[in-house]
């Protein structure tokens, strides 16, 4: 007993480790269920391996959550073409469960997987039901690759229903998203249904362009079905334009691919129609042996448009040789297209019907099935004419949308465009008033400093000027009241003498402090306005010319007596002015003066005339002049002596800058 019990838990554990192994690899192999159905279809081996370990999955955890959902589509996808039932079913729960439990991500495959599988089946009404939304929920979910394929699907529902008009708008519109997913593979099928959709319309050129770029992008797509969906399309293209040779080598290239993905239900149609090629080369009997098997087949497991066409191909390689089984082929694969409103099968059959009752001497029959084709054919022309003309208008509508669309997006382009040149003109324009400014600033620093060493060099010769003068003036009166208090001081002097040096050094000690007075005066900045200034020509002249007898007559114009006189220009007039009157007093002999002080534009003039009979000559080694001269210049003016008019005497005129 208790080995009994240990061999059933030592195969339990061996159980939940094989599930667990199997969970594992279903993980890895497809993820979610949504990972999975965007990947390639897996070949049979690995999806039979695939389908037991998720059904097992299925069969253990019955919990109903996400996971479940997910387990269902991704089975559900990977058995839609060689299990077309059981797929339908496991889309069903999966879509039930995913409404249940608001799992959008589960709503979009669930509605994709029941789209395809009722487009496989030709029920095209719930078909366009569930791919619109699925289109809706992947949009919704912003999923692009599912809204891709979404696309895809009723392009072709569409396409199959002819209505070709209806299958151009999802074809364009899943090509251009699916150029801006950089996927080979999503690329490659809508390059494909591209092709086909302008093949029904009679654009082979077209079709053979889509075509041939889905062939460049198959090495990059890495998927065997889309290898042989290329290859199907090419033998499509091929027989339609009656090359069957062609048809029959792209045929036999798509089988070769299919058959690593697709169990034989799924290789069925595409072996019918290498059987249909292999008969139109004239090889009937290795067609007819294909053909018989592939009826077989098609009755257990296939729909009735391929019983229609693997009983059309079969009648066709018994027409050359046995009409009577070539009817009984055809008027099985009528019977099977007139109740499914297979058209094309139902005219080609009453076609071969036609033909085989002629070569049996039933001619009435003949002409009969004759008829039937006819109809068929008118049919299926006028509607063909009618689906082509309204795929025509509505490319053409498409396309005056397309142009306005792109002339909108061309506006707004070169609105954005203009934007931007507007940012970037203020960018510079603010980036040059930056750089102007910045420029203005360091010109200004530059002026300021500029400015500033040329005051403290204008100070510095202020400086240099008070005290050169101090030293040479108020010095020599200094030295010459030192000496003379020597003498004084010595005794050694007579009385008279004396006291004539007394005087002397009175005079001196006056003159000095009058200089020392002028000189603190000069560089006081409370004397800067021209009232301080006229103030002081007037103590100074009334101080130098009475005692000497002179009369004084002084002019000033009321305009001048609130101006501001700069520092340099006062100390230069009143310097030229002491100068001036210093010379009437000793050298020109005169009994009056006048002064006139003056505002002419920016300049001030200061006008001193004497009445004097010496005549103007410079005297020998004098200094009054130069200096006089030296000092206008120094700031900026002028200086004249010319004779006076009216009347004798000179005339000194002197223009400074204010």
């Amino acid at each position: 007993m208790h080995r009994l019990l240990t061999r059933a838990k030592k195969e339990g554990a061996k159980a939940r480790n094989w599930l667990r192994l199997a969970g594992g690899l279903a993980s890895l192999l497809l993820g979610s269920g949504a990972a999975w159905a965007q990947g390639p279809p897996l070949p049979l081996a690995r999806v039979a391996v695939m389908r037991d370990s998720i059904s097992r999955l299925l069969a253990t955890d019955l919990r109903p959550d996400t996971l479940r959902v997910s387990r269902l589509n991704t089975l559900a996808f990977a058995l839609r073409t060689n299990e077309a039932p059981l797929a339908q079913r496991l889309a069903r729960q999966a879509l039930a469960l995913a409404q249940q439990l608001n799992f959008k991500r589960g709503l979009v495959e669930a509605h994709f997987n029941l789209g395809y599988n009722y487009r496989v089946r030709s029920q095209y009404d719930s078909a366009i039901y569930h791919s619109r939304q699925a289109l809706a929920w992947a949009i919704r979910t912003r999923n692009r690759y599912t809204q891709t394929r979404a696309y895809y699907n009723l392009a072709r529902i569409y396409l199959e229903q002819g209505d070709y008009a209806a299958a151009l708008g999802p074809s364009l519109d899943g090509l251009a998203l699916a150029r801006t997913l950089h996927s080979p593979r999503v690329a490659l099928f809508q390059l494909v249904l591209a092709g086909r959709i302008e093949l029904v319309l009679g654009e082979y050129a077209a079709a053979r362009s889509y075509v041939a770029e889905a062939r460049h992008l198959v090495p990059a797509a890495h998927d065997l079905l889309g290898n042989g969906y290329v290859y199907q399309a090419l033998g499509d293209i091929s027989c339609q334009q009656g090359q069957w040779l062609a048809a029959h080598r792209y045929y036999t290239q798509t089988v070769a691919n299919y058959r690593l993905v697709y169990n034989a239900r799924g290789l069925l149609p595409i072996e019918i129609n290498l059987a249909d090629m292999t008969d139109r080369l004239g090889n009937h009997r290795a067609a007819r042996r294909a053909a018989t098997g592939l009826l077989q087949r098609a009755r257990t497991t296939g729909t009735p448009e391929q019983v229609a066409q693997a009983a059309l191909v079969l009648a066709r390689t018994w027409l050359p040789a046995q009409p009577d089984s070539a009817h009984r082929y055809a008027t099985l694969s009528l019977r099977a297209a007139r109740p499914h409103h297979l058209r094309p099968e139902a005219r080609d059959a009453a076609q071969v019907l036609a033909r085989a009752s002629d070569q049996l001497g039933q001619s009435h029959t003949a002409y009969r099935y004759q008829v039937l084709a006819g109809a068929y054919a008118d049919s299926l022309s006028g509607e063909d004419a009618r689906r082509r003309l309204a795929a025509v208008q509505a490319r053409a509508v498409r396309s005056r949308a397309q142009m306005q669309l792109d002339l909108l997006r061309q506006q707004v382009r070169v609105r954005s465009q203009q934007q931007e040149l507007e940012r970037l003109r203020h960018r510079q324009l603010v980036a040059g008033l930056a750089a102007l400014g910045g420029v203005a600033l360091a010109v200004g620093i530059a002026l300021l400093r500029s400015y500033r060493r040329a005051a403290a060099r204008r100070l510095l010769a202020l400086r240099t000027r008070i005290a050169a003068d101090l030293h040479d003036e108020v010095g020599g009166m200094l030295t010459q009241i030192i000496m003379q208090s020597t003498l004084v001081r010595d005794g050694t002097l007579a009385s008279t003498q004396q006291q004539a040096y007394l005087d002397q050094v009175v005079e001196a000690s006056r003159r000095a402090a009058r200089q020392l007075r002028d000189a603190v005066w000069s560089i006081d900045a409370r004397h800067d306005s021209m009232d301080s200034l006229l103030q002081r020509l007037r103590d100074y002249a009334h101080e130098t010319l009475p005692p000497t007898g002179l009369d004084l007559e002084f002019a000033i114009e009321a305009k001048t007596e609130r101006l501001a006189v700069p520092l340099a220009t006062r100390q230069a007039l009143y310097a030229i002015y002491q100068e001036a009157l210093h010379n009437v007093v000793k050298h020109a002999h005169a009994r009056r003066v006048w002064v006139r002080v003056a505002l002419v534009s920016t300049q001030l003039e200061l006008e001193v005339r004497d009445d004097g009979p010496t005549p103007l000559r410079p005297r020998p080694g004098g200094q009054g002049l130069r200096n006089m001269h030296m000092r206008a210049a120094a700031v900026g003016g002028t200086l004249q002596l010319t004779p006076a008019t009216p009347g004798p005497g000179a005339c000194l005129l002197a223009r400074l800058p204010v």
